[in-house]
């Protein structure tokens, strides 16, 4: 491993305990019509876009057990579909399409859905609870289009990284 992907890798990790923390504290993350980001979704799936299929699954993998374990339920929920959805993400841009901001909101608007509203039928209807949708549409819809709305920052945070630690 040379110079540069120590670098990359270190401000991936950074940017990465940075957002586990304004995700993590209430006070520090806004709450918007009773939902808040999952900031670690899209800092993973951009990660994804800029380095290789195992080093996706491992950012995939840390992003999501620690998503877990700011969130009630089992641990695991959020590592495993991470885990698949970079994976998928690094795998197809390394061979099929190319990098740039609208193949980032592309995924992103099918993995975020997907990731959140599974939490939400795995972990509130399975459970049995009663007014499900009323308590989606309160909770988890905001938080699906509060996460969306972060994949512009952190594809930029995150091409910049990857620009500045490429080998020319």
């Amino acid at each position: 491993m040379n110079k540069l992907s120590i670098v990359k890798y270190t401000a991936f990790s950074l940017e990465i305990l940075v957002c586990y923390i304004l995700q993590s504290v209430p006070a520090l993350s806004l709450e918007v019509y009773g939902g808040r980001p999952v900031l670690l979704i899209p800092v993973a799936l951009t990660v994804a876009l800029f380095v290789g299929e195992i080093p996706a699954i491992v950012v995939g993998v840390i992003c999501g057990l620690l998503s877990d374990s700011g969130y009630s339920g089992p641990m695991g929920y959020y590592g495993i579909m991470l885990a698949i959805l970079c994976y998928v993400t690094s795998r197809l841009l390394e061979n099929y399409i190319r990098t740039n901001l609208l193949t980032a909101m592309i995924i992103a608007t099918i993995s975020i859905p997907v990731i959140i509203f599974g939490q939400f039928l795995l972990f509130y209807v399975a459970m049995g609870y009663g007014y499900v949708w009323g308590y989606f549409v309160s909770h988890y819809l905001s938080r699906i289009i509060y996460t969306w709305a972060f994949v512009p920052v952190f594809y930029g945070i995150n091409r910049f990284f990857a620009a500045k630690t490429s080998v020319e």
